[in-house]
């Protein structure tokens, strides 16, 4: 389990971590049943306080990413194929909606952000 926060980022530490674990079981790098580290340890690991990792696994927790059984840990959810490819399409979905409202609102067209999107892609 990887996690760099950046302090430059207009995101909150939480949702940092949340958005790196979500992607990383979502890709496949953390996988089904794997344990993850107590709370306590990831915050000193990363130097920053329990709250915002104590955060982040509650929405991990929330949206079926994880699991955790008292006494014994936390654990990456077991999850179907089409659970996991339901989450990533959704996941795409809303940074799509948000970036092509951004581009409407610069005047872009859809030829144009396809154009971008095609470059970006190769």
């Amino acid at each position: 389990m990887d996690i760099v926060l950046s302090q430059k980022s207009d995101k909150p530490i939480y949702t940092q971590i949340y958005e790196q674990i979500s992607s990383q079981i979502m890709k496949g790098q953390l996988a089904s049943g794997e344990k993850l580290p107590p709370i306590r340890t990831v915050a000193l690991n990363l130097r920053i306080s329990v709250i915002p990792v104590k955060q982040a696994w509650e929405q991990l927790e929330r949206e079926g990413f994880i699991s955790t059984a008292a006494g014994r840990g936390t654990f990456v959810s077991e999850m179907a194929h089409h659970e996991i490819s339901n989450k990533r399409n959704s996941a795409a979905q809303e940074l799509i909606e948000r970036d092509v409202k951004a581009c409407k609102e610069m005047g872009l067209s859809l030829e144009e952000v396809v154009e971008i999107v095609r470059n970006k892609w190769n």
